[in-house]
C-alpha cells in the first residue's frame, strides 16, 4: 500500500503564487513562504485562487474530468477523424490500455492533490482574524463555504468515477476516501453511502458560510462579467466562483445521485424560485456577440486561461487533407434528429444547441463536428466564451425538478412536461418542434424520462454530465450502432495502481 502526505508544502507553494488584483489571470507572480501564506487576506485569496487555478489543467477540469473522459465513458464521441487515442480507450473501457491508464491515474492524484490543498486552506481559515480581510467576515465566509464546497465537489466526481452508484446496491464495500485533514498520510476507503453523507454535510456548510456573499438580495446578476477590480472583483464575478447558488444546484446533484428526490426537490426548487423571481440565470441567445456557450444560465462555470490550446490538441480543421476533430457520436439517432428538417440539402434545426454545438462536416450528413469549444473571433462575449468550461447550468435544475415531480401523478407530471418545455424554448425550439410534441404526448412518468433524457443529452454535449445519467439509473449508454450493457465493468473505473491507500 502507498502511504505518503497528499500534498506536501513544497508542492503546494505555486498555488500561492498568484495575482490578487487580477484574480482571473492567476499565472505565477511571486513567491510566499509556507509562514506568511496565511498571515493576511492576500495569502488566504491566492490560496484560494490556486485551487481554482490548479483545476483548470487538462488533466482535471480543462479537459479530462469534463468533456474528455467522462464524455468518452458516455458515448458522447466517434473516432473517425480522431487522434485522441485515450478517448477511445476510455469509451471502450479499456482501463489498462497505455494510453488511457496514465490519464487515469493523473485524474486521481491531481483530484486528491487539490482536495488537500482545500484541506489546508479550510483547517487555516477556521480561527483566522475577520479584520485581516478586505470584507471582514463577509469575505471569510466566502472563502470558507468555497473551500469547503469545492472539496465535496471534487470527492464527488471521484465517487462517480471510481465507485458504484447508489442504485446498484453497492452496500459496505470500500471505493474511495474522503478525506477532510490536513495533512493525510493515510485516508482509509470509505462506503458510497459513507462518502455522499460527508458531500452532503460539507456542501450544506458551505451554503450557510456562501450565503453573506451570494444573498437572494446581494447576488451579483451579471455574474461573469461585472466590471471591477483588486480586491473587490474577488466578491462580485460570482459565476467564476463556487457561490451559493452553485453549491445549491451540486447539493440537488448529490440528492438526486443518492436517490433522495424530495431533498434534491427542494434544493432544485430553492434555485428555480430565485431564477423565476430575480430573473437570475436566463435562457439568451447572444450568440451573434461570441457567447457559443449560452453563459447567460451557467450557474458556475470555471476560466480555464489554456482552453484553446487544450482543446487545439483534439480539433484541427485548417489543414483539409489532414484533419482531426471529435465527432458527436450519431447526432440524428441520439440527439436532433427528430427536430432536424433539409432545405436545399442542408440540415437545418431551430436547436441552438445544433446550430452552435454541432457542424455537419463537408454536409456529409454522417460526420458531425463537435464545436463547442471552437475559439470565437469576435463579439463583446468571446473573453468568457473563449475560456469558460460550464460545471453547473440552470436547466439542470428543471431537468432535477421534472424528474422528480414526473413520478408525483398527473400533476406533477404536468409541471415536469412545463419545466422541460422551458429549457427547450431557452434553447429556441418552437412549440410545433416534433420534440416539443413529443413532451406533450407522453402520457406516463416512463415516456417523459426518455424525452428528458434526449433533452438532457443535448445540454450537457461536451460538460461531462451525460455518462453520469445512465450510471445514475443504471441504464444502457446508447452508442453509435449498439448499446452498451449497464454494468459495474463500464461504470466503475478501477483505482490507480496503489492508491488503495493514501
Amino acid at each position: 500500500m502507498k502511504k505518503y502526505k497528499l500534498l506536501l508544502w513544497g508542492a503546494i507553494l505555486p498555488f500561492f503564487l498568484f495575482s490578487c488584483s487580477k484574480w482571473l489571470d492567476v499565472r505565477p507572480e511571486d513567491e510566499i513562504a509556507e509562514e506568511d501564506a496565511f498571515t493576511s487576506g492576500d495569502g488566504f485569496r491566492h490560496a484560494l485562487n490556486g485551487i481554482y487555478y490548479s483545476m483548470e489543467s487538462q488533466n482535471m477540469y480543462g479537459m479530462y474530468l469534463t468533456w474528455g473522459i467522462p464524455d468518452a465513458l458516455g458515448q458522447v464521441y466517434s473516432y473517425s477523424y480522431s487522434m485522441s487515442n485515450e478517448l477511445e480507450n476510455a469509451a471502450e473501457y479499456e482501463w489498462e490500455n497505455k494510453n488511457l491508464k496514465p490519464v487515469l491515474e493523473a485524474m486521481w492524484k491531481e483530484t486528491y492533490y487539490v482536495v488537500a490543498n482545500c484541506n489546508n486552506l479550510i483547517q487555516q481559515i477556521r480561527d483566522a482574524d475577520p479584520d485581516m480581510f478586505y470584507a471582514k467576515s463577509k469575505e471569510k465566509s466566502a472563502i470558507w463555504g468555497e473551500a469547503l464546497a469545492l472539496r465535496a465537489f471534487l470527492q464527488f466526481d471521484m465517487l462517480r468515477l471510481y465507485a458504484p452508484a447508489p442504485i446498484t446496491n453497492p452496500g459496505n464495500r470500500k471505493f474511495v476516501p474522503y478525506v477532510r485533514e490536513y495533512p493525510s498520510y493515510v485516508s482509509q476507503l470509505k462506503a458510497v453511502d459513507e462518502c455522499l453523507t460527508a458531500i452532503v454535510e460539507d456542501l450544506r456548510a458551505a451554503k450557510e458560510l456562501l450565503w453573506k456573499t451570494d444573498s437572494a438580495n446581494t447576488f451579483t446578476q451579471g455574474v461573469f462579467d461585472v466590471p471591477g477590480s483588486g480586491e473587490s472583483t474577488f466578491l462580485t464575478r460570482r459565476g467564476y466562483r463556487l457561490n451559493y447558488w452553485a453549491a445549491t444546484a451540486l447539493l440537488a446533484r448529490v440528492y438526486l445521485y443518492a436517490q433522495k428526490g424530495n431533498e434534491a426537490l427542494e434544493q432544485a426548487n430553492e434555485i428555480i424560485e430565485f431564477a423565476t423571481t430575480k430573473g437570475a440565470f436566463p435562457f439568451r441567445n447572444n450568440a451573434s456577440n461570441g457567447d457559443i456557450k449560452f453563459y447567460s444560465d451557467v450557474i458556475w462555470g470555471l476560466h480555464v486561461i489554456d482552453l484553446s490550446k487544450i482543446y487545439s490538441t483534439v480539433n484541427r480543421i485548417e489543414n483539409v487533407r489532414d484533419q482531426h476533430y471529435l465527432e458527436v457520436c450519431n447526432v440524428e439517432g441520439n440527439y436532433f434528429g427528430e427536430d432536424m428538417t433539409q432545405r436545399n440539402g442542408v440540415w437545418q434545426c431551430n436547436d441552438r444547441r445544433f446550430t452552435y454545438w454541432i457542424e455537419d462536416m463537408n454536409n456529409y450528413h454522417y460526420y458531425y463536428r463537435f464545436k463547442k469549444y471552437d475559439e470565437e473571433k469576435s463579439g463583446s462575449y468571446i473573453n468568457i466564451s473563449n475560456t469558460m468550461v460550464p460545471l453547473v447550468r440552470m436547466s439542470e435544475m428543471y431537468y432535477v425538478a421534472a424528474e422528480i415531480l414526473a413520478n408525483q401523478g398527473d400533476e406533477g407530471l404536468t409541471k415536469a412536461k412545463s419545466y422541460l418545455k422551458l429549457v427547450k424554448q431557452g434553447r429556441g425550439l418552437r412549440a410545433t418542434d416534433n420534440s416539443m410534441l413529443a413532451v406533450d404526448n407522453a402520457l406516463s412518468s416512463d415516456d417523459f424520462m426518455n424525452v428528458l433524457i434526449n433533452d438532457m443529452r443535448r445540454d450537457w454535449i461536451g460538460e461531462g454530465q451525460t455518462f453520469y445519467i445512465y450510471k445514475r439509473l443504471n441504464k444502457d449508454i446508447p452508442g453509435d450502432r449498439s448499446s452498451i450493457a449497464a454494468s459495474e465493468k463500464v461504470f466503475v473505473i478501477p483505482l490507480p495502481d496503489g492508491e488503495t491507500n493514501l
